[in-house]
């Protein structure tokens, strides 16, 4: 049995397996017969976990694991095992390579920093091979975009803190349109991230409304005394059911119908434009997608975004928006260029 299919296992959870397996050698090697709760408790997890994990040392790695039931704890039966190089294939390294270059996802957030630590000591635990065939194959992807926008420690750990802790927090919040921040009172529900840039769905106590907020426009957050009992009727999934790009929007949701002319038809036939949608190809070789949202503001977005290669059929509204928005665009592209 292969090193790909011993970490494999039922957690899903492939860089977090491998480390335990190596916690776990770590462990017996000292010699002093950990018990399988003592080696839970170091690697936060269960002892059905553990007992998973030497099962598969002893099978797959050939670990001469032992119980000394005179001990109650494990031991190597003999010296010298060491846990053999080839647990880890090329496509294992590809794997946890891929898996390491994804923070960068995570850019402008602490939480970039504490995943790097954990590579670290995770990558510090591999034979000196794998950790130059890792490096040559640290190379092989890169994750590319617009940078992201920083978020203050203090801000990312409250509310952190406030979403797993079930804490009310208190928050000053900058509003563009506004020109000002004001100050809001929200239970946190959840971190929403949508291309590298990080938002807050939260109830707010003003109203009881939940809210969308972009994270760094949040300029000071207090974590308050008092704890919250999330509503058992909100989902992720049915907050955002009628949103756009991972917007959400209010209102009843209206039919929305693009058209795509023969030369721009890829760009809904590679991507979907929503979850729910539908697709028609006419015989000109045009194709029209169909979907409803609430969120016409940034289906406007998007449409702007590939220029003449999409017309909006419906709703009125949004086609209104678009042509309001491209002859703007226009009238300040228009006349000489400033040098």
């Amino acid at each position: 049995m292969s090193g790909a299919q011993l970490y494999q296992g039922p957690e899903g959870d492939y860089l977090a397996r491998w480390k335990r397996i190596h916690q776990i050698d770590a462990l017996v090697r000292k010699g002093d017969f950990p018990s399988a709760s003592r080696l839970a408790r170091a690697c936060g997890v269960s002892t059905k976990s553990i007992y998973r994990d030497i099962e598969a040392m002893r099978s797959e790695l050939r670990a001469p694991l032992e119980y000394d039931s005179s001990r109650k704890g494990f031991r190597y039966a003999g010296a010298g095992y060491q846990i053999p190089a080839t647990a880890l294939s090329e496509r294992d390294l590809f794997a946890l390579m891929v898996t390491e270059n994804a923070v960068t996802q995570y850019e402008g957030t602490p939480l970039a920093a504490e995943l790097r630590d954990a590579f670290d000591r995770v990558l510090a635990t591999l034979p000196s091979d794998l950790r130059a065939r890792h490096t040559v194959a640290a190379r092989a992807v890169h994750f590319a975009g617009l940078p992201p926008t920083p978020i203050a420690p203090v801000v990312w750990n409250g509310l952190v803190e406030g979403i797993l802790g079930r804490r009310r927090i208190e928050i000053e919040y900058f509003t563009p349109s506004r020109g000002k921040s004001e100050a809001r009172t929200i239970d946190p529900y959840l971190l929403v991230v949508r291309d590298r840039e990080w938002f807050l769905v939260g109830r707010t106590q003003q109203n009881r409304h939940y809210a969308l907020f972009y994270v760094p426009r949040i300029r000071r957050l207090k974590a308050l005394a008092d704890s919250y009992e999330p509503d058992p009727q909100f989902s992720p999934e049915r907050y955002f059911e009628y949103g756009f790009n991972a917007m959400h929007g209010e209102g009843k949701p209206k039919e929305v119908e693009l058209r795509f002319e023969r030369e721009h038809a890829h760009i809904v036939e590679e991507r979907a434009w929503a979850a729910k949608q539908t697709v028609t190809k006419l015989r000109t070789g045009a194709v029209l997608v169909r979907f409803q949202s609430n969120t016409l503001f940034e289906v406007a977005r998007q449409v702007l975004r590939f220029g003449g290669a999409v017309e909006v059929r419906k709703p009125a509204e949004l086609r209104r928006e678009v042509l309001a928005q491209a002859e703007r665009m226009a009238e300040q592209h228009r006349g000489k260029v400033s040098r």
